[in-house]
């Protein structure tokens, strides 16, 4: 496990501070911290590299990342070239997310894990931007507090009217 803290302090935003969220001048919404995506690719590359594994996934998207720069296409392509330049290695970033909406990373998720894999994603993994746990509205247990956009689309891009066909 890597610690990648350092990160709180050289970034003051909404995911590193005790502030509200919000959008910012540039547009972007206070929760984007700068870099965060590039060195957490940079660092799997590293691991990866040492590994000797050529593959690094990431689950960035361009359908539904909140505008963040380093969520977009380009910038994955542009990093992707700079690590092989870099440690002169034929690295491949892998994006499968990239240009499918939720709908369509359910039934990825689906296909790849069953309804185990789905459960588990529902039950286990946080959405909200404040770390809580709450309840969708078809009263699952869900990671979405709905005060937030991503929560509020997460509810609804989970909920059973969605998911029917995994039922």
């Amino acid at each position: 496990m890597l610690d990648l803290s350092v990160l709180g302090e050289i970034s003051e935003t909404a995911l590193t501070r005790d502030v509200e969220i919000a959008a910012t001048e540039s547009g972007l919404p206070n929760t984007f911290v700068p870099g965060r995506n590039i060195i957490f690719l940079t660092f799997a590359a590293a691991v990866a590299y040492r590994r000797g594994l050529k593959h690094v996934v990431t689950g960035v998207c361009e359908t539904d990342f909140s505008g963040y720069p380093d969520c977009r296409d380009d910038t994955v392509k542009a990093l992707q070239v700079a690590l092989n330049l870099g440690m002169e290695s034929r690295f491949v970033l892998e994006t499968p997310l990239m240009w499918i909406d939720k709908a369509q990373t359910w039934t990825l998720a689906e296909e790849l894990g069953g309804m185990a894999l789905v459960n588990l994603i529902r039950t286990s993994t946080l959405t909200c931007y404040d770390g809580e746990v709450g309840t969708s509205t078809s009263g699952d247990e869900a990671a979405a507090c709905a005060r937030h956009a991503s929560c509020a689309r997460r509810d609804i891009d989970s909920s059973p009217s969605e998911l029917q066909r995994f039922r």
